[in-house]
């Protein structure tokens, strides 16, 4: 295996424990509510908090990333959150599970800025739709094999054997990773970029308005790709506890359809982006995503929310490759990290507002509010899309 195929196989193992931890906490919340009598604005404010806490963490490792080793970081993010998914099995009270999954969220944000940031560096220019496909696919893998399992062996065994499980899996991936690593050169690894100048706080600023404005057509695209993450895997399990009459099992089920269906989109994105257009993509991305999340606040039939969820997955999981893809063809590499950082700080502020909006609103008018925020969201991209329908040429 050569270096590149190398870090590339590292950062994929990376990604699906990283997304695969963070699928297990909402999971865990139609269990958590009950036992901490949760209410849904207390969900929302652990959500809502957690990406808080990532949208100052990924500014620091993003900037961070372009001058230092980025092995040592992402191993470090690795190390973290398996000891803190560990930790959280110990939650007494609402208090200790507030601070336990904000510490779960900043050490899940080691990983995005540089995970991605290094695939985009390394293969900007060879192949680079097929990298960020399969470490996508990865990611989405990891939060697959949560949500199929999380939910049943949590009714089966308890639910701090899945944490017990996932912080294990943390360590078995670090070992791998650093044996897959432990021979590829530094210069794959740190860029070398005048790491002894140091910005000033002015400097700082006016670099991450630049970089904000250079991208601030696709990063609406983000925030509504993020949300419609963040939303589906927060409140769906929470909305079929409460619509339907499906065990705790089957939702786990339902909602691993979901990522399932992810997987296979992002495992072959490079293919389909070969006859398809990143743009045409994005667009019918969006487009189904809006429809399909206004269709399931008013559905009530599991066989129409199930056909919902596949169209969610394949809509949702397309869209993150394709928009990595835009960012690293117009992103230097010598500023990867805090490009990637500064874009992920932008849609994690929306993110962080919309999820804690969400749980409050969902207290005062069900649990179809964030589905009906995420398809008005979506179908809002779709039309400054058509409206700007050139805009994201300027990216190619």
């Amino acid at each position: 295996m050569n270096d590149k195929h190398s870090i590339l196989s590292t950062v994929s193992l990376f990604h699906g424990f990283n997304d695969g931890s963070l699928a297990v906490i909402p999971l865990l919340f139609p269990i958590l509510k009950e036992m901490f009598n949760l209410s849904y604005t207390q969900i929302g404010f652990i959500t809502g908090g957690g990406l808080a806490i990532s949208l100052f963490t990924e500014i620091a490792v993003g900037r961070a990333f372009d001058s230092n080793n980025s092995r040592t970081l992402l191993i470090s993010g690795v190390l973290i959150l398996s000891g803190s998914m560990f930790m959280l099995s110990l939650s007494q009270n609402f208090f200790t599970l507030v601070l336990l999954v904000f510490l779960i969220r900043f050490s899940s944000s080691f990983f995005h800025p540089v995970g991605i940031g290094l695939i985009s560096r390394i293969f900007k220019k060879d192949r680079l739709d097929w990298a960020m496909g399969i470490q996508s696919a990865f990611g989405d893998f990891g939060a697959f094999i949560a949500i199929l399992t999380t939910l049943f062996i949590a009714v089966s065994l308890g639910w701090i054997f899945p944490l017990y499980i996932w912080s294990i899996l943390g360590l078995v991936c670090l070992f791998i990773g650093l044996y897959l690593t432990r021979y590829t050169p530094k210069k794959l690894l740190i860029v070398g970029v005048l790491k002894n100048k140091k910005q000033t706080v002015s400097e700082a600023i006016v670099e991450w308005f630049f970089i904000i404005k250079r991208f601030r057509l696709l990063i609406p695209l983000f925030v509504v790709s993020s949300l419609s993450y963040g939303l589906t895997i927060s409140y769906l399990p929470l909305f079929l506890d409460e619509k339907t009459n499906l065990t705790l099992s089957s939702i786990g089920l339902i909602i691993s359809l979901w990522v399932g269906i992810g997987v296979i989109a992002c495992l072959f994105y490079g293919k389909i982006q070969s006859y398809i257009r990143r743009k045409t993509i994005i667009t019918l991305s969006y487009i189904i995503i809006g429809l399909m999340s206004l269709l399931l606040t008013i559905s009530t039939s599991i066989h129409i929310i199930v056909i919902i969820v596949i169209l969610l997955g394949l809509s949702t999981f397309l869209s993150f490759p394709a928009l990595f893809s835009f960012v690293s063809e117009a992103t230097h590499q010598t500023v990867e990290g805090k490009t990637f950082g500064y874009i992920f700080t932008i849609q994690l502020g929306f993110g962080t507002v919309v999820l804690f909006l969400s749980g409050l609103l969902a207290d005062i008018f069900g649990i179809w509010i964030p589905f009906a925020l995420l398809g008005v969201s979506s179908l809002f991209a779709t039309i400054m899309i058509f409206f700007k329908c050139k805009f994201l040429y300027v990216y190619n």
